[in-house]
């Protein structure tokens, strides 16, 4: 192997796994094929094309957000769980998100936004996903195979939601649950479960676990995209 074509071989790299198996062998042949004789380095160009196209392969907007959503829920039980073994602060019912008594103001901020950005991502991602899938298995030739997808896209979608209710339940919902006042110790009344849960870290590994779903939707349409593109049946992207 040449230095040229081990170099080559590593940009290639910025490809997932199973496209490389399918396409690596073609690509480093044309690449080979293009460079001048005893050539040792891929010139600027073709390293960013290659690092872009990979980047375009792996990632798309609709895996992008759907990652944030899950993402922002796995972050949200770990915040309740955190929540959970803290003094409660008082709960003002403008408050997206509950407090505890000494809590750095850019952990609330940051819980605030979390909480409302993952709000705002609920129906994008459902909508984008799908559309994404319809799309692309019309195209493969296979429009009926896109209801299977779907139906596993919205699955992992109506997981989520509940989840987050389930989060949601477990956390105060109204300032008079609390007996207590800013900055004193006091009882706390009202809560759903125990003061210290191990629940909501359960729910942390059940939103990676959804994360991980959506990205093996995508990733299975692409590769069937990509599978037809080769074999010539489809038009280019």
């Amino acid at each position: 192997m040449t230095p040229l074509e081990r170099r080559y071989g590593c940009l290639l790299h910025a490809y997932p796994a199973w496209y490389r198996r399918e396409r690596a062998g073609e690509m480093l042949g044309t690449l080979l094929e293009a460079s001048p004789s005893g050539k040792r380095w891929p010139s600027f160009r073709d390293a960013r094309s290659l690092v872009i196209g990979g980047l375009r392969v792996r990632a798309s907007l609709v895996l992008c957000l759907s990652i944030l959503w899950a993402g922002l829920g796995a972050l949200g039980a770990g915040y309740n769980f955190i929540l959970s073994a803290h003094v409660p602060d008082a709960v003002y019912p403008e408050a997206l998100t509950p407090g505890w008594v000494g809590e750095p103001n850019m952990i609330a901020v940051a819980a605030q936004r979390g909480a409302l950005t993952w709000f705002l991502l609920t129906i994008p991602v459902l909508v984008a996903g799908l559309a994404r899938l319809r799309r692309r298995w019309s195209r493969a030739g296979a429009p009926g195979g896109w209801r299977v997808v779907s139906i596993a896209w919205a699955a992992a979608w109506s997981a989520g939601i509940a989840l987050m209710f389930q989060i949601a339940d477990w956390q105060p919902s109204a300032p008079a649950i609390y007996a207590c006042s800013r900055n004193q110790n006091c009882v706390l009344a009202g809560y759903g479960h125990a003061i210290l849960s191990p629940g909501e870290l359960a729910i942390c590994a059940a939103w990676l676990a959804i994360g991980a779903a959506m990205t093996l939707i995508l990733a299975r349409t692409a590769r069937l995209r990509v599978r037809y593109v080769r074999d010539g049946t489809v038009p280019g992207t």
